[in-house]
């Protein structure tokens, strides 16, 4: 039992860990599902598991950003991070080079090109960095899935009344990426 409470506390510090990493203080994979089960664990993905006082997006990011560095957070899950959208997030959409590959069902890798990986910041985020995309290039994403659609429209408006709008980072993303969010911006800056 008192390897289980040290699995606990380590887990509370780290907030996410691998079953590898956990396994020095559970022996088995058995255990540790019966620790599921019982609410002492978070399944995060295959193989990670979160302490069950963190919020399974917040612990989802941090998982992420340790255990896959190269990838940059992407897709709506920025889009939520940075708080232009509010869509449920069941799987953190990350962007990955097109010669890689991740396999974990916590992600949904999309392979892009090198010169479209752009735009990547990284925020402290619960004591970790993450690699995640700007707002400027998460409306950009928005743009690409639903051009006219009410992801983007409500991202755009998020955006503007946030108030710290960057229509030069807009433009350079803009033509790297071939979306038009320049154009929405300026129509949504002129109906404020």
């Amino acid at each position: 039992m008192a390897s289980i409470e040290s699995a606990l506390k380590k887990l509370k510090t780290k907030k996410v860990m691998k079953a590898s990493e956990l396994e020095r203080y559970i022996s088995t994979r058995t255990q540790l599902r019966r620790m599921v089960e019982a609410g002492q664990l978070s399944a995060l993905g295959s193989g990670l598991y979160a302490h069950p006082s963190m919020d399974p997006f917040a612990a989802s990011l941090i998982a992420t950003a340790r255990y896959y560095p190269k990838a940059v957070i992407s897709n709506i899950t920025a889009l939520v991070f940075h708080g232009l959208s509010d869509e449920r997030v069941d799987r953190i959409d990350v962007d990955i080079p097109r010669n890689s590959s991740i396999r974990n069902k916590l992600i949904c890798a999309h392979r892009v090109s090198d010169q479209n990986i752009i735009g990547a910041i990284l925020p402290i985020y619960h004591g970790q960095k993450i690699r995640i995309y700007c707002k400027e290039r998460a409306l950009c994403d928005a743009y690409r899935m639903d051009p006219d659609g009410p992801l983007f429209l409500k991202a755009m408006k998020r955006y503007v009344k946030a108030g710290e709008v960057d229509a030069e980072r807009i433009a350079k993303y803009d033509k790297a990426l071939s979306t038009n969010v320049l154009r929405s911006l300026r129509q949504e800056l002129a109906d404020e």
